[in-house]
């Protein structure tokens, strides 16, 4: 454990620098913003959604609070409905969709954070496991509303290492799992992850990765999807849809987007959108086009 970064390290590895973006987006039924923070934290809010979202997966931890309406959404073979007020936690790399309760609508206010901010955070080095995804507890309400407020009230280092920590422990306080203490090896793992990051567009073999770093490949799936939620394959893939999506928002066309991201062409690009994010790349440029 000594040998693990500080969770400023983590947080802050790229230039310490807090990103005053906001992407707003308007439609028929809702608004979007989306506000960068760091990197692996970013805020999102929406309201006025009378639209839903496909079934899809994230790469990343999505906590928020419904603040308007009734969110439904499926979730673990369940049917879940979020009322105003009430928090919900959604894990990396599981699969659930997305849509109003009623006809007025439903608005959040969500946390997309990086698993690696929440390993970093947890004294026991672990992704914490929320059984319920829809929680009425006023700790982790705060404590979801404090990281939101860290981001424009006082956007400091300090205050935002702090609201993560608040936000981990209010997790960990669900997590009724007894966890197997294994050792992990963190240091590998994390040059598994800056070689999946600085190659994005690559085929990574894992028999390439096990003669690399001298772990067995059913090690490093098992131990990576420990400390970042999700299978190297699955994280590759979430970099590859992240350059493409950096190509549609310069303006290039989907079809030139796909290629430059390292997909066949764009119809295979369009699947894997679907599948991350609950819409196709066009409907997802729509809703990122700044106003």
């Amino acid at each position: 454990m000594a040998n693990r970064p500080s969770l400023r390290h983590v947080l802050f590895g790229l230039p310490c620098r807090l990103e005053r973006s906001c992407a707003m987006s308007r439609f028929s039924d809702g608004l979007i913003r989306s506000h960068p923070v760091v990197a692996g934290l970013e805020i999102v809010e929406a309201s006025g959604l009378r639209s839903g979202y496909s079934a899809h997966r994230h790469d990343c931890y999505v906590i928020g609070i419904t603040s308007q309406g009734v969110q439904r959404f499926r979730y673990r073979g369940g049917e879940r409905h979020a009322l105003a007020g009430q928090a919900f936690v959604l894990h990396p790399d599981e699969k659930h969709d997305g849509r109003p309760g009623t006809a007025d609508g439903y608005g959040y206010r969500a946390i997309h954070i990086a698993p690696q901010h929440i390993t970093e955070a947890n004294a026991s080095g672990s992704l914490p496991f929320v059984a319920s995804p829809v929680l009425a507890d006023p700790g982790l309400i705060d404590a979801i509303h404090t990281l939101i407020t860290a981001r424009t009230e006082t956007p400091s280092e300090l205050a935002l290492v702090s609201a993560i920590a608040e936000l981990v422990d209010a997790l960990q306080r669900h997590d009724g799992a007894q966890r197997r203490r294994t050792a992990i090896a963190f240091d590998t793992l994390r040059r598994i992850k800056a070689e999946l990051d600085d190659a994005p567009q690559a085929t990574i073999a894992m028999s390439a990765l096990e003669a690399a770093y001298g772990l067995s490949r059913f090690t490093i799936a098992r131990q990576f999807r420990r400390c970042y939620g999700v299978s190297p394959m699955r994280y590759a893939l979430m970099r590859r849809l992240d350059v493409a999506k950096s190509q549609i928002l310069a303006g290039r066309s989907l079809a030139d987007a796909a290629i430059t991201a390292g997909f066949s062409d764009q119809s295979h690009m369009t699947r894997h959108f679907l599948r991350a994010f609950g819409m196709t790349p066009g409907r997802w440029q729509s809703f990122h086009q700044n106003h």
